[in-house]
């Protein structure tokens, strides 16, 4: 992130907001996904069905902390994978925030299908809120 300017989880202090204990019980909620090949983590997310950014929460998944292995190119298929989980839990979106400096980033989600709402905000970091319909 400090290599291509990006400003968020590296200037939050990510490890004390968002400690192991918070995963832990992330896991203990069946929040916490991960995708593996079987020696490491290749994309891991927070499932909600609520957030608190949203004025809306109407049948909605929302995708949070999602981290995916760049040279492996595993985000898209994590992001498929819960797009179906969406939808067998009968739910009309998939929601999620990106930093508003990342161009990147908000280039890579509107490929996907995933529309500018709105904004965000939390301390230092800077939203953007984004929806997919889930078809």
């Amino acid at each position: 992130m400090d290599e291509q300017g990006i400003q968020q989880w590296n200037i939050i202090n990510y490890e004390q907001v968002f400690p192991l204990s918070y995963y832990q019980q992330m896991q203990q909620d069946g929040h916490l996904f991960v995708l593996t090949n079987h020696h490491q983590i290749i994309c891991g997310v927070v499932l909600k069905e609520t957030d608190e950014n949203w004025d809306n929460q109407d049948s909605a998944l929302y995708i949070s902390r999602f981290i995916s292995q760049l040279h492996v190119h595993a985000g898209s298929s994590c992001l498929k994978y819960i797009e179906d989980y969406a939808k067998e839990l009968g739910k009309h979106y998939l929601r999620l925030d990106s930093a508003d400096d990342n161009i990147k980033l908000a280039k890579y989600y509107e490929s996907l299908g995933f529309e500018a709402m709105g904004t965000c905000q939390e301390g230092p970091y800077h939203g953007i809120l984004r929806q997919k319909k889930i078809v």
